[in-house]
């Protein structure tokens, strides 16, 4: 499948390298990942997407409101798995504790070879255009980030970024943007248990190894 990301950290994200956030101290992520084809056990998920939006006071946790309730019990785990990282042992208890708090709704993602958009009715939404290389044919692309679990990141910036949870609201632009494949398994290691996706966090700064990583910018 596809990832579809952006953050309020000026291009490029140095959440992205491992480093804080910049130029403020904290990064509000929005992201969602599009499943192109996949399963959990015999549950069909094609088509379907999930995701989340990282910010000041929490994390808002998504879901395709056209995923039937199967498809909904089964993109539960894989979102514990993928977005909290819980371990395959705890997913689906992390799963059920998780589910009052997911909201079922419309998500829009689009992306092409030049840019990206995601609507996700109730939350927010952003539109990114890719930052072309020197030879102006092929997008900028980064390799191995240590944020998001895709191998290849072409880098956008935004034209509209804005997100609305209860107390939390981003209006912003010309901020950082990802987009990457990805393809998971059940045997993915998505890494400690987060609070939050940082990268400044995944590199266990400060200590924090094997404590959960804390949300940066608090």
């Amino acid at each position: 499948g596809a990832l579809t990301e952006a953050c309020t950290c000026s291009v490029p994200c140095t959440c992205n390298f491992g480093e804080g956030p910049s130029p403020h101290d904290y990064c509000y992520a929005f992201y969602s990942y599009d499943i192109r084809k996949g399963s959990y056990n015999d549950v069909k998920l094609d088509g379907l997407r999930f995701g989340g939006a990282d910010l000041k006071n929490g994390r808002a946790l998504f879901i395709d409101e056209r995923a039937d309730e199967k498809q909904r019990e089964a993109l539960r785990v894989i979102l514990a798995r993928v977005i909290e990282r819980a371990s395959p042992e705890n997913a689906e208890k992390e799963a059920k504790e998780l589910a009052k708090e997911i909201r079922y709704t419309a998500i829009k993602q689009e992306y092409d070879n030049r840019r990206n958009r995601l609507e996700v009715k109730g939350v927010g939404e952003f539109a990114a255009d890719y930052i072309m290389g020197l030879d102006k044919t092929q997008p900028v692309v980064v390799r191995n980030n240590t944020t998001w679990r895709i191998m290849d990141a072409i880098k956008a910036k935004t034209s509209i970024y804005r997100v609305k949870v209860e107390k939390d609201k981003v209006d912003v632009k010309n901020t950082n943007s990802n987009q990457g494949d990805f393809e998971y398994t059940d045997k993915t290691d998505f890494g400690s248990p987060a609070e939050w996706n940082c990268g400044a966090c995944a590199s266990n700064h400060d200590g924090h190894a094997g404590k959960g990583e804390p949300m940066c910018g608090r």
